[in-house]
């Protein structure tokens, strides 16, 4: 069967009534033996052009359209039916003059589109009944199918991309049902919001309106595709599905609708024999595009200042539904914003990374000028890349290699990890610690996989990445491979080098060793920043910050002269940290205030561990204390 695209819904007729009253007086005069005025105009006679209705069809249909509003004419009619007292098949043709029948046909537009039902009789003949969905639209009322209603919905022209390219989409479509074919576009993209936007404004483009349904909303049966594409030639609007319900595209046993949307990411199993498969894959929005979109489905930002806005647009790759969701929690400002992105990009990464909190900011990191300097850097390249990455040129000229990656290597205990903490929530983002134990297997081809899922992950896209001990997953490649484990070995290697190529992210690596990590990952690294042990100055500053964060104030006050001499001693800032919070134990287990000598004690104990001990005698001369 063939049914037609029309560019546009037919309106609802101005006197639906009117055209019931010609179809009824026809039916009077049949009865009375009289020949009935005809009509080839108004619903019944577009419904009959648009599923391809013959002329028996099209007069059984309009019997039972009156007979639902004429019950003693109707009452009449059936009358002849002796036996039965129903609207028969075999009634219907009779009244019309067709040649005798008893069933509708087994391919019936009726009966494949379930306009009527047939209820077979003993006497081999099948009463009819109407599906009220029918009758509504012949009397010009547009109904959602009952199966449908509350969960389908017609879109709004609301936003369009320039990026999206709707226009060309539209213009080859146009001119592909203009010639009789079947399209199906399919909207690569994990957004829905912004496959929704494009649906729109294609339909609004064509002349026709889109009907989109919720993920999963109608069950994937035969039945229920049929339904939806019913409505779509009862209304000629465009069906719009996820990706998941792409089997309700291809009804059984009738022709599907001559345009419909499919969004969502992955394979669209092709059909050759009824669809042309058009892939769109939509761009995510750049910075400018999502600073529209924050102020289009959050009007209320416009309060904000604008550079927080800016950033807020520049820092976090957000999709439509990120933004829209976000906008939900109606934040009252853009790190409120930020906070809302960063909690939609969290999950998806199980046993592979762990989430470091911290709130540290620039001043809490006690480091060379240079070092600061060199880390503001990497901050503001992790903000400004975006941009730069958005202009054609620069893209093309780095097709690869667009990772953000940078190598903090020294001693431990030199700030490192805090210097990652408070880059990370400069960019208001998350901060990822990898964990190697899970990510590197003993099995074969695992460890690649493994860290495929990880940069892939749209979890990792939207955060910070932060490999602690980097020289063990970056180690040099053996050379003289002797064995199968060295060639695999090197294969991961392999690997990871090639996946930091393809990745886009912000990658952090920590080091203690960076003689050991692969000079071909050291080409591939952006930036490489030196962290030195604490000269004497940086060691006051951070017994200073320490004892103000755990102790009194007026204990702090008291300990202040002293802490030069505390200072004195080599130590990392990690080790005078762990010193200061034993020593808050200590005197909290003995009800004291804090001393000198206390906290000297707690830091020789925390040297000791790393085989730097100093001796009693040692530390009562470099504390000035007398025996």
């Amino acid at each position: 069967m063939t049914a037609r695209v029309r560019s546009r819904p037919a309106p609802a007729t101005s006197a639906p009534i009117a055209e019931r009253d010609l179809h009824r007086d026809r039916l009077r005069a049949l009865v009375r033996g009289e020949p009935g005025p005809r009509t080839d105009d108004g619903r019944l006679a577009e419904l009959a052009a648009r599923f391809a209705l013959d002329a028996f069809e099209a007069d059984a249909l309009a019997l039972l359209w009156i007979a639902a509003f004429e019950p003693e004419l109707r009452a009449e009619i059936a009358a002849r039916e002796a036996y039965t007292g129903q609207i028969t098949v075999r009634l219907a043709a009779a009244l019309f003059g067709h040649p005798a029948r008893v069933r509708l046909a087994s391919e019936s537009p009726l009966l494949l589109w379930q306009m009527v039902q047939e209820h077979p009789l003993a006497d081999g003949t099948a009463a009819l009944t109407v599906d009220p969905g029918i009758v509504a639209w012949l009397e010009g009322r547009h109904e959602l199918d009952r199966a449908m209603a509350g969960r389908a919905r017609l879109l709004a022209d609301a936003h369009e991309s320039p990026d999206w390219g709707v226009a060309e989409v539209a213009s080859r479509v146009l001119a592909g049902l203009r010639q009789g074919q079947r399209w199906r576009v399919h909207l690569d993209t994990e957004d829905p919001v912004s496959a929704r936007w494009f649906a729109a404004a294609l339909g609004a483009r064509l002349r026709l309106p889109v009907l989109a349904l919720p993920a999963g909303s109608l069950p994937a049966t035969d039945d229920a595709a049929m339904r939806l594409h019913r409505q779509a030639f009862l209304d000629a609007c465009v069906p719009c599905l996820a990706l998941e319900d792409a089997a309700l595209t291809r009804p059984a046993c009738v022709l599907p609708y001559a345009l419909q949307v499919v969004h969502g990411t992955g394979q669209l199993a092709p059909e050759p024999t009824l669809f042309n498969d058009l892939v769109c894959r939509l761009p995510a929005p750049h910075p400018d595009e999502r600073e529209r979109l924050w102020r289009r489905l959050y009007p209320a930002c416009a309060a904000w200042p604008a550079d927080d806005l800016a950033d807020l647009a520049l820092c976090h790759e957000a999709s439509a539904q990120d933004i829209e969701a976000a906008a939900a929690s109606a934040p009252v400002d853009a790190r409120a914003a930020a906070e809302a992105l960063r909690l939609r990009s969290r999950g998806g990464l199980g046993a592979l990374v762990r989430r470091i909190e911290g709130s540290f900011g620039w001043d809490d990191l006690v480091l060379p000028d240079a070092v600061h300097t060199r880390l503001r850097d990497i901050a503001f390249e992790g903000r400004e890349r975006a941009r730069v990455w958005a202009a054609p040129a620069a893209a093309q000229l780095f097709p690869y290699g667009r990772a953000l990656v940078a190598l903090f290597a020294g001693a431990p205990g030199t700030g490192k990890t805090m210097a990652a903490q408070v880059i990370a929530a400069n960019l208001g983002l998350d901060l990822l610690a990898v964990d190697l134990s899970a990510v590197v297997s003993k099995w074969v081809g695992e460890t690649s996989q493994h860290l495929q899922q990880l940069l892939s992950s749209r979890t990792a896209q939207r955060s910070v990445l932060f490999f602690d001990e980097a020289d063990a997953m970056f180690a040099k490649r053996v050379e003289d491979t002797r064995d199968a484990q060295d060639r695999y070995a090197n294969l991961d290697s392999s690997h990871l080098m090639t996946a930091l190529e393809n990745y886009t992210g912000i990658v952090l690596l920590a080091s203690n060793l960076k003689a050991g990590i692969d000079p071909a990952f050291l080409r591939r690294i952006r930036h490489v920043v030196d962290f030195p042990k604490p000269g004497a100055p940086a060691r006051e500053r951070i017994w200073r910050q320490a004892i103000q964060a755990l102790f009194a104030a007026a204990e702090a006050a008291d300990l202040e002269p002293m802490l030069g001499r505390l200072a004195r001693i080599e130590a990392s800032g990690a080790v005078i940290k762990n010193a200061a919070l034993s020593a808050l134990f200590a005197t909290r287990g003995a009800r004291c205030p804090p001393t000198l000598l206390l906290l000297g004690e707690m830091l020789a104990r925390e040297l000791a561990k790393e085989g730097s001990g100093l001796s009693t005698r040692e530390l009562h001369v470099q504390l000035e204390i007398g025996p």
